[in-house]
């Protein structure tokens, strides 16, 4: 079952006059299966990173379509992305985006409290973190 579609990816940076500067992206084409793990690897400057933030839907594409577990994301307003997000992708980033002035325990359980979660299922999850 493919829970990752992604047809035609394009990603094009254009100048205020909407001249394309740089095509980051050229036609992508990826099928990630449950199950499957995934790395993507490349020189600096490949797209990396536009890939990623364009799968998450932090950023847009150009054109082209991506399918999450059978959901078009380009379809979704920003606040149903935003939940979507949250209850179906998990980010590891580079630099910690963690709110400082918070523990890494206490910046797990806000996003179960955020989801409405009971606060004994975010004691037993929040526990497993010491």
């Amino acid at each position: 079952m493919s829970i990752l579609n992604v047809d035609k990816l394009v990603k094009e940076y254009a100048s205020k006059r909407n001249v394309v500067i740089t095509k980051a992206l050229n036609g992508i084409d990826l099928k990630v299966d449950a199950g499957e793990f995934v790395g993507i690897m490349g020189p600096s400057g490949s797209g990396k990173t536009t890939l990623l933030n364009i799968l998450s839907g932090i950023d847009k594409a150009t054109s082209g379509s991506i399918k999450i577990s059978g959901q078009d994301i380009a379809t979704m307003t920003k606040d149903k992305l935003a939940l979507f997000r949250r209850k179906h992708l998990g980010f590891v980033f580079q630099e910690f985006n963690l709110l400082d002035s918070l523990t890494v325990k206490e910046n797990i359980m806000l996003l179960m409290i955020l989801d409405k979660s009971e606060f004994s299922d975010i004691e037993k999850k929040s526990d497993r973190i010491n």
